[in-house]
């Protein structure tokens, strides 16, 4: 089968990006061969606007003279939706099938919120697709009300080879958007017991977003443990995991997120929250802990008990590592990723 994945450039920030980036650098297979079409890439909103245009002009193009039998469409909500529901009607105008891959945090949620008229196109849209994958079985249980068909498929990530007693831990580490979403202002709100406690753990939160309000909130409140790391690259991000003793995303809302996939993969133990498919990768307990969303008691506890409990953590750390080396290691993934394609082709 011949197959056009569209989505946005895989060097782009967020997580749509990462799954694209790993399908280029790990998908191997004789029967199937994937081409890449961007459609947005970072930068003004000149090049965002033209990337976009360039790349729905370019898409009937591409299955014409490819011959492609299938595109493989990356979806989220907004800006996104608007991009992908356009791709999924050219797709079927040109007679190929449309494999849509559901990605982002809340989209379940996108479709509730929306007004009738949006949600009515939504609905078609999914309608149009010949399969709709998502990440966890809250947004398949809410579609599922309107008649929509779809297949869980969980994200993945390399694997590193375990390096027992190489790293330098010495920091908690937050990877994402700086936002009320992520649980942001939550772990400001802790930061001042964790300051007191235990001054000499840095808290590096990295990532964009609401840099301007959390740099206000950290000087007002005199927060000397917390640093702005920014949006960091693979490279920079492998950096800074290596010093990471506790990765915390005390998310309101959540797909799948890859920072805890990937802090895992190093043998970092979270602390995350009950939402989107986090407990499908997270054994409160065993390989990490999970709090209620919004409960800064909970997050302060959970903190305070890995930090003091250096065996617990690594524990943990080992659990979280095994975890994602069984079911989220990208070989399986890959291969069901194949399997799909090879069985759709029959």
């Amino acid at each position: 089968m011949r197959i056009l994945m569209f989505g946005p450039e895989s060097k782009a920030k967020g997580g749509i990006a990462t799954v694209i980036s790993n399908f280029k650098d790990h998908f191997k297979s004789e029967n199937n061969e994937i081409f890449y079409l961007e459609s947005w890439k970072e930068g003004s909103l000149i090049r965002r606007t033209l990337s976009s245009v360039i790349g729905l002009v370019m898409l009937p193009i591409l299955i014409s003279s490819k011959k492609l039998d299938l595109v493989h469409i990356h979806i989220a909500q907004d800006g996104s939706y608007f991009r992908k529901a356009i791709a999924v009607r050219l797709t079927k105008l040109c007679r190929k099938k449309v494999l849509l891959h559901i990605h982002g945090s809340h989209f379940d949620a996108y479709h509730r919120e929306s007004k009738p008229l949006l949600q009515r196109h939504l609905i078609e849209t999914l309608q149009k697709s010949d399969k709709v994958i998502v990440l966890n079985d809250e947004v398949q249980q809410y579609f599922s009300a309107y008649g929509i068909k779809t297949e869980i498929m969980f994200n993945a990530v390399p694997i590193p080879e375990r390096q027992e007693g190489s790293k330098k831990e010495m920091q908690i580490s937050c990877f994402g958007q700086l936002g009320k979403r992520k649980g942001t202002y939550d772990i400001l709100d802790v930061a001042a017991v964790l300051q007191e406690k235990h001054p000499d753990i840095p808290i590096y939160l990295y990532g964009d977003g609401d840099i301007k309000k959390i740099e206000e909130l950290i000087k007002t409140r005199n927060l000397l443990n917390v640093h702005l790391g920014g949006w960091v690259t693979a490279e920079q991000k492998e950096v800074a995991m290596q010093q990471t003793m506790i990765h915390i995303l005390p998310s309101y809302q959540e797909g799948l997120p890859m920072a805890i996939l990937e802090t895992m993969a190093q043998g970092i133990p979270n602390i995350s929250t009950y939402v989107g498919g986090i407990p499908d990768i997270i054994d409160n307990g065993k390989n990490g802990l999970l709090i209620e969303p919004g409960n800064t008691k909970q997050l302060e506890a959970a903190l305070l008990t890995l930090i003091t409990d250096n065996k617990l953590r690594q524990r943990m750390g080992t659990e979280a590592y095994w975890k994602v080396e069984d079911k989220f290691s990208m070989p399986a993934y890959l291969k069901k990723w194949e399997k799909i394609y090879t069985e759709w082709d029959e």
